[in-house]
Protein backbone atom coordinates (compact mmCIF):
# COMPACT_ATOMS: atom_id res chain seq x y z
CA UNK A 1 0.00 0.00 0.00
CA UNK A 2 1.57 3.10 -0.98
CA UNK A 3 1.96 5.72 1.83
CA UNK A 4 0.30 9.13 0.79
CA UNK A 5 0.09 12.39 3.03
CA UNK A 6 -3.93 11.73 3.67
CA UNK A 7 -3.06 8.24 5.05
CA UNK A 8 -0.49 9.89 7.36
CA UNK A 9 -3.28 12.28 8.12
CA UNK A 10 -5.48 9.95 9.43
CA UNK A 11 -3.01 7.86 11.41
CA UNK A 12 -3.49 8.02 14.97
CA UNK A 13 -1.54 10.70 17.07
CA UNK A 14 0.85 8.16 18.43
CA UNK A 15 2.37 6.97 14.85
CA UNK A 16 2.83 10.38 13.76
CA UNK A 17 4.94 11.00 16.77
CA UNK A 18 6.78 7.68 15.90
CA UNK A 19 6.93 8.66 12.29
CA UNK A 20 8.18 11.85 13.36
CA UNK A 21 10.88 10.36 15.21
CA UNK A 22 11.81 8.44 12.74
CA UNK A 23 12.27 10.55 9.97
CA UNK A 24 14.04 12.84 12.29
CA UNK A 25 16.62 9.99 13.39
CA UNK A 26 17.13 9.68 10.30
CA UNK A 27 18.08 13.31 9.25
CA UNK A 28 20.35 13.40 12.53
CA UNK A 29 21.94 9.99 10.90
CA UNK A 30 22.53 11.71 7.69
CA UNK A 31 23.87 14.47 9.15
CA UNK A 32 26.39 13.21 11.67
CA UNK A 33 27.41 10.84 9.06
CA UNK A 34 27.76 13.04 6.35
CA UNK A 35 28.56 16.22 7.92
CA UNK A 36 29.76 16.49 11.89
CA UNK A 37 32.27 13.02 11.64
CA UNK A 38 34.29 14.26 8.79
CA UNK A 39 34.23 17.73 10.10
CA UNK A 40 35.14 16.75 13.84
CA UNK A 41 37.91 14.23 12.96
CA UNK A 42 39.34 17.51 10.70
CA UNK A 43 38.86 19.72 13.66
CA UNK A 44 40.75 17.09 15.93
CA UNK A 45 43.72 17.24 13.09
CA UNK A 46 43.92 21.31 13.10
CA UNK A 47 43.92 21.02 17.04
CA UNK A 48 46.82 19.17 17.22
CA UNK A 49 49.10 20.57 14.49
CA UNK A 50 47.82 24.50 16.49
CA UNK A 51 49.20 22.51 19.49
CA UNK A 52 52.79 21.67 17.71
CA UNK A 53 52.94 24.82 16.52
CA UNK A 54 51.73 26.71 19.56
CA UNK A 55 54.84 24.39 21.36
CA UNK A 56 57.04 25.69 18.32
CA UNK A 57 56.47 29.06 19.20
CA UNK A 58 56.99 28.90 23.00
CA UNK A 59 60.41 27.11 22.07
CA UNK A 60 61.18 30.20 19.75
CA UNK A 61 60.20 32.69 21.86
CA UNK A 62 62.71 31.15 24.50
CA UNK A 63 65.72 30.88 22.48
CA UNK A 64 64.58 34.67 20.87
CA UNK A 65 64.70 36.06 24.39
CA UNK A 66 67.88 34.32 25.23
CA UNK A 67 69.90 35.19 21.38
CA UNK A 68 71.75 38.02 23.44
CA UNK A 69 73.12 36.04 25.86
CA UNK A 70 73.82 33.21 23.73
CA UNK A 71 75.93 35.66 21.64
CA UNK A 72 77.08 36.93 24.18
CA UNK A 73 79.13 33.44 25.36
CA UNK A 74 79.73 32.78 22.12
CA UNK A 75 81.84 35.72 21.58
CA UNK A 76 83.53 35.39 25.20
CA UNK A 77 84.22 31.54 23.74
CA UNK A 78 86.37 33.02 20.65
CA UNK A 79 88.17 35.41 22.82
CA UNK A 80 89.21 32.83 25.31
CA UNK A 81 89.80 30.80 22.16
CA UNK A 82 91.94 33.74 20.44
CA UNK A 83 94.01 34.58 23.75
CA UNK A 84 94.64 30.47 24.01
CA UNK A 85 96.18 30.06 20.59
CA UNK A 86 98.05 33.49 21.48
CA UNK A 87 99.90 31.89 23.85
CA UNK A 88 100.68 28.83 21.87
CA UNK A 89 104.18 29.80 19.91
CA UNK A 90 104.59 28.80 16.17
CA UNK A 91 107.43 26.51 14.89
CA UNK A 92 109.86 29.18 14.59
CA UNK A 93 109.72 30.58 18.25
CA UNK A 94 110.37 26.51 19.76
CA UNK A 95 113.74 26.63 19.85
CA UNK A 96 114.00 30.49 21.73
CA UNK A 97 111.73 29.00 23.69
CA UNK A 98 113.58 25.72 24.84
CA UNK A 99 116.45 28.19 25.54
CA UNK A 100 114.39 30.06 27.27
CA UNK A 101 113.52 26.92 29.69
CA UNK A 102 117.00 26.10 30.07
CA UNK A 103 118.33 29.61 30.74
CA UNK A 104 116.20 29.66 33.56
CA UNK A 105 117.29 26.65 35.04
CA UNK A 106 120.66 27.75 34.55
CA UNK A 107 119.75 30.94 36.07
CA UNK A 108 117.86 29.31 38.93
CA UNK A 109 121.36 27.60 39.77
CA UNK A 110 120.58 23.71 38.46
CA UNK A 111 122.77 22.07 37.11
CA UNK A 112 121.46 20.24 33.81
CA UNK A 113 121.74 16.51 33.53
CA UNK A 114 119.57 15.63 31.13
CA UNK A 115 117.75 18.20 28.60
CA UNK A 116 115.77 16.07 25.39
CA UNK A 117 112.81 17.13 23.25
CA UNK A 118 110.84 14.32 22.51
CA UNK A 119 108.71 13.34 19.55
CA UNK A 120 105.89 15.91 18.67
CA UNK A 121 102.42 14.76 19.80
CA UNK A 122 99.50 16.03 17.43
CA UNK A 123 96.39 17.58 18.73
CA UNK A 124 94.25 19.19 15.56
CA UNK A 125 95.14 22.73 15.60
CA UNK A 126 98.07 22.49 18.48
CA UNK A 127 100.87 20.19 19.11
CA UNK A 128 102.72 19.03 22.18
CA UNK A 129 106.37 19.33 22.50
CA UNK A 130 107.58 17.33 25.47
CA UNK A 131 110.86 17.54 27.06
CA UNK A 132 112.76 15.18 29.70
CA UNK A 133 114.27 17.75 32.14
CA UNK A 134 116.95 16.18 34.94
CA UNK A 135 118.80 18.38 36.86
CA UNK A 136 120.97 18.63 39.78
CA UNK A 137 120.66 21.39 42.81
CA UNK A 138 118.76 22.26 46.16
CA UNK A 139 114.98 22.00 46.77
CA UNK A 140 114.98 25.92 46.62
CA UNK A 141 116.25 26.02 43.63
CA UNK A 142 114.22 23.57 41.45
CA UNK A 143 111.46 25.60 43.34
CA UNK A 144 112.45 28.84 41.80
CA UNK A 145 113.10 27.00 38.19
CA UNK A 146 109.59 25.84 38.41
CA UNK A 147 107.98 29.15 39.35
CA UNK A 148 109.83 30.62 36.20
CA UNK A 149 108.73 28.16 34.11
CA UNK A 150 105.12 29.08 35.45
CA UNK A 151 105.62 32.46 34.74
CA UNK A 152 106.58 32.21 31.10
CA UNK A 153 104.15 34.13 28.18
CA UNK A 154 103.95 31.05 26.73
CA UNK A 155 102.26 27.85 28.29
CA UNK A 156 104.42 25.36 29.49
CA UNK A 157 103.39 22.77 31.79
CA UNK A 158 105.48 20.84 34.54
CA UNK A 159 104.57 16.77 35.48
CA UNK A 160 106.37 14.14 36.45
CA UNK A 161 108.41 15.24 39.03
CA UNK A 162 110.68 12.77 40.57
CA UNK A 163 113.41 13.57 43.29
CA UNK A 164 116.17 11.24 43.96
CA UNK A 165 119.76 10.55 45.12
CA UNK A 166 119.59 13.58 47.94
CA UNK A 167 123.21 14.42 49.49
CA UNK A 168 123.83 17.11 51.98
CA UNK A 169 126.83 19.34 50.23
CA UNK A 170 128.23 22.40 51.64
CA UNK A 171 125.58 22.92 54.12
CA UNK A 172 122.34 22.26 52.04
CA UNK A 173 120.66 19.03 50.58
CA UNK A 174 121.75 18.63 46.89
CA UNK A 175 118.95 16.54 44.76
CA UNK A 176 118.02 15.15 41.49
CA UNK A 177 114.59 16.47 39.95
CA UNK A 178 113.35 14.91 36.86
CA UNK A 179 110.47 16.01 35.47
CA UNK A 180 108.71 16.24 32.10
CA UNK A 181 108.22 20.14 30.58
CA UNK A 182 105.72 20.08 27.97
CA UNK A 183 105.01 23.16 25.98
CA UNK A 184 102.73 23.56 23.00
CA UNK A 185 102.68 24.89 19.34
CA UNK A 186 100.27 26.38 17.06
CA UNK A 187 100.19 24.01 13.60
CA UNK A 188 100.24 26.50 10.38
CA UNK A 189 98.41 25.51 7.92
CA UNK A 190 98.55 26.22 4.37
CA UNK A 191 95.69 27.73 3.07
CA UNK A 192 95.77 25.26 0.28
CA UNK A 193 95.49 22.41 3.23
CA UNK A 194 92.43 23.82 4.89
CA UNK A 195 90.68 24.15 1.73
CA UNK A 196 91.56 20.44 1.06
CA UNK A 197 89.82 19.63 4.52
CA UNK A 198 86.81 21.28 4.13
CA UNK A 199 86.14 19.56 1.12
CA UNK A 200 86.83 16.36 2.43
CA UNK A 201 84.37 17.05 5.63
CA UNK A 202 81.74 18.56 2.53
CA UNK A 203 82.19 14.98 0.79
CA UNK A 204 81.89 12.95 3.77
CA UNK A 205 78.72 14.41 5.41
CA UNK A 206 77.27 14.71 1.51
CA UNK A 207 75.00 11.88 0.52
CA UNK A 208 75.81 9.34 -1.98
CA UNK A 209 75.18 10.07 -5.39
CA UNK A 210 72.80 7.54 -7.69
CA UNK A 211 74.67 5.93 -10.52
Amino acid sequence: MAITLETIVKLSKSKKIFILIVLLGGILGIYFYSFYFPQHETLQKKKAEMEILERQVRELRIVAANMKRFQEEVAKLREELKLAVSQLPTSKEIPSLLASISNLGTDSGLEFLLFRPMPEVNRDFYAEIPVEIKVKGNYHQVALFFDKVGKLPRIVNINGVAMENAKETAGSWEIQTSCTATTFKFIEREPIDLAKEKKAAGEKGAPPRKR
